[in-house]
């Protein structure tokens, strides 16, 4: 993992070397990779995905806060820090949140569970887990001029014992003006990680935003493209876009000045 990241990295710092990063405005993510369950199974990737995104933001300009196994205490305040960030960055800023673990729905609600909430049935989710919708109306209502949000959540959440009806996943949320909100899978559908150092969605998508000059709305695009192609169609990303302007993550590199092959990486996540 580590040679693998450090190639990555590698090549950003090239790419950003080559083409520039638009850093006249303020770039603030929270990222966050919950793996270490200790009521429900553990999950192998969320700590690579979250690794690999926060250090793409990174060479991206961005002012990342990159958090793990996230707890019932400290989720919240974790959240709170970052909203209070954002608020000092001002009107003028961007704010991105990724976000890969447990998440589940339940009565129309999606949630981010905590590495130690003790989640045996549905009802627990609104009593031991953090309301995504909650953590939407704090960004919408703080000052930024694009607000992101990418969830790697929809996997299967195994409570109910035997003969449990087929989880569904993520409900569909609209996203408020200046907001864009995508999640791994559909809604109402489960996700595959795959077999893979990274989630078989955390690798297509870090792949993408490696890409100087794509949107964020094309990043994810491509993304969703590869993921939905690699299965067949079984796992089929979603995305929903008020953004009121484009946002690249690099820009893209001026031909006549790029020596060849300068911004490809040693190494690419693995879809």
């Amino acid at each position: 993992m580590i040679r693998i990241a450090q190639a990555v990295v590698a090549g950003i710092v090239m790419l950003v070397a080559a083409t520039g990063v638009a850093l006249a405005q303020p770039r603030n993510a929270l990222v966050i990779g919950n793996g270490a369950y200790t009521v429900l199974p553990a999950l192998k990737t969320p700590a690579t995905d979250a690794a690999i995104v926060a250090e793409t933001l990174q060479a991206a300009g961005y002012d990342v806060t990159e958090l793990h196994d996230l707890t019932r205490a400290t989720i919240g305040q974790a959240l709170r820090d970052f909203l209070d960030k954002l608020t000092a960055s001002g009107p003028d800023g961007t704010a991105f949140v990724y976000y890969s673990g447990y998440g589940a729905q339940w009565k129309g609600e999606n949630y981010l569970i905590p590495v130690d909430a003790p989640i045996e049935i549905d009802a627990d989710l609104a009593k031991e887990a953090f309301s995504l919708r909650e953590l939407l109306d704090e960004l919408a209502a703080t000052p930024a001029s694009a607000r992101i949000v990418i969830l790697d959540a929809a996997r299967d959440l195994p409570i109910g014992g035997a003969g449990r009806p087929p989880r569904q996943g993520l409900v569909p949320l609209r996203p408020t003006p200046g907001m864009l909100l995508a999640y791994s899978a559909a809604p109402g559908a489960l996700t595959n990680d795959g077999n893979g150092e990274y989630s078989r969605y955390t690798g297509a998508l870090v792949t993408a935003m490696r890409q100087p000059g794509l949107d964020i709305v094309d990043i994810l695009k491509t993304a969703g493209l590869a993921v939905t192609t690699a299965t067949r169609r079984a796992q089929a990303p979603w995305s929903a876009s008020a953004l009121t302007g484009a946002l690249r993550l690099f820009d893209a590199p001026d031909q006549s000045s790029v020596p060849p092959n300068a911004g490809e990486p040693e190494a690419a996540p693995p879809r």
